[in-house]
């Protein structure tokens, strides 16, 4: 399942941020798909594929201590268009 992140912090920890997300690694069964950096403030936003409910927790977890982490599903617009002809009852 595909996953955005918005991951944001306080300027005061920026070098903290910076420390641990140099010596990062994605859990297994993460698979990460691009992240871009907002140049213009302590920002990240992060695209990435999820095996499991696990892999989802174990990369989120240990930011919550210094981050504020928006992350939220998110589907092709093809996909979502297959699903809801699949599903109509769903969207009435």
């Amino acid at each position: 399942m595909l996953f955005v992140d918005i991951t944001t912090w306080d300027p005061k920890d920026n070098e903290e941020v910076h420390k641990r997300f140099e010596n990062w690694e994605d859990p297994e069964g993460i698979k990460m798909i691009g992240q871009w950096l907002d140049i213009a403030s302590c920002r990240i936003v992060q695209v990435y594929d999820v095996e499991n409910t696990e892999a989802y927790a174990a990369s989120l977890f240990p930011w919550r201590d210094i981050c504020y982490i928006d992350s939220f599903p998110v589907m092709d617009p093809e996909e979502a268009i297959k699903f809801a002809d699949k599903h109509p009852e769903l969207f009435e």
